[in-house]
């Protein structure tokens, strides 16, 4: 099975170190800046939890810089898309070049959006929605910290690949040792992983805290409102979500397992990179808008995190 990763940050890199250990597959590792040079030189290392390194005759890396080799077009089964929320239709185009005709793409990346633009690139029957709760940040160039095991959850969408056809893939991943489960209602897997990112991203960012220190009762509080405020659009856009206690359980769960986190935000605020807030909380609140909802904590959160790293001076 032939498989790219395009946008291979912190997550991309580490289900590329997972991947990697299958002879069967056959892996493309797209990434850029310092960490895509890095891996395309001396290849990635994987730390904490687990210890891996993925050397260049184990996968082949590509630079975003440099472009992707005219070759491998149309020779991909699978995409899965793990960059930066902003990067998706740009990355959806990569998609369609590299996917062989019946291929499936999938996107990990955070927030809401991301299949309505794999969808817009390749059909609704090529794609399936995904989430992951896997968590990982790099302390430097091609170094990967493997800070959490999770699950990946892929989902149906209305028009997209059934269970049956994605079984290939799913046992692929299976035989790399990462966990992965199939749900029949992908909205409900998105907007899920969405209302624990708005949850925990913009309040670590702003408090400069790994996701453990959530659990303190002030902040906890503020995130699951912030949480909750999500949720009520959800359902009154018709998306099954659980109840409110479920919902703080949730929360409760994934702080104690990714307590050594720092969230992608924290890490974006801090080196003043672009955050994803756009398609997070921001998100939330025109979702709530176009029905008549508001959401306070969500638009503070987002008008915060706005203002620590200026939209204009981002690139």
């Amino acid at each position: 099975m032939n498989i790219a990763i395009l946008g291979a940050g912190s997550l991309g890199s580490l289900l590329a170190g997972f991947l990697s250990q299958d002879s069967q597959i056959e892996l493309v590792v797209h990434s850029k800046g310092d960490h895509g040079a890095m891996m395309v030189a001396k290849g990635l290392e994987i730390q904490g939890e687990a210890s891996m390194h993925v050397h260049a005759n184990d996968a082949l890396f590509t630079l975003d810089e440099v472009g992707i080799p005219e070759q491998l077009d149309g020779s991909m089964d699978v995409v899965v898309l793990t960059g930066k929320a902003h990067s998706t239709p740009v990355l959806a185009k990569l998609a369609h070049r590299l996917l062989t005709p019946t291929g499936i793409a999938m996107s990990l990346s955070n927030g809401l959006g991301h299949a309505e633009a794999l969808i817009a690139a390749l059909g609704p029957h090529r794609v399936v929605c995904g989430t992951t709760t896997y968590a990982a940040w790099r302390p430097s160039p091609g170094v990967v910290h493997f800070a959490g095991h999770g699950t990946i959850v892929l989902g149906q969408l209305q028009g997209g690949p059934s269970a049956l056809e994605v079984q290939p893939l799913m046992d692929a991943f299976t035989r790399s040792t990462l966990s992965i489960s199939w749900s029949e209602h992908g909205p409900s897997t998105v907007w899920m992983k969405v209302l624990l990112n708005i949850a925990i991203n913009p309040i670590a960012a702003l408090s400069g805290v790994k996701n453990g220190e959530l659990l303190k009762p002030n902040l906890f509080n503020a995130a699951l409102e912030t949480m909750l405020e999500g949720a009520r659009i959800a359902r009154q856009e018709g998306v099954p979500i659980p109840d409110d206690l479920e919902l703080e359980q949730q929360l409760q769960a994934v702080l104690h397992a990714t307590s050594e986190n720092k969230c992608s935000m924290l890490q974006d605020v801090r080196t003043g990179r672009m955050t994803e807030i756009a398609f997070l909380n921001q998100a939330v609140v025109e979702r709530g808008e176009r029905i008549g909802m508001r959401a306070p904590m969500n638009q503070m959160l987002s008008a915060m995190i706005e203002a620590l790293t200026p939209q204009s001076s981002q690139h």
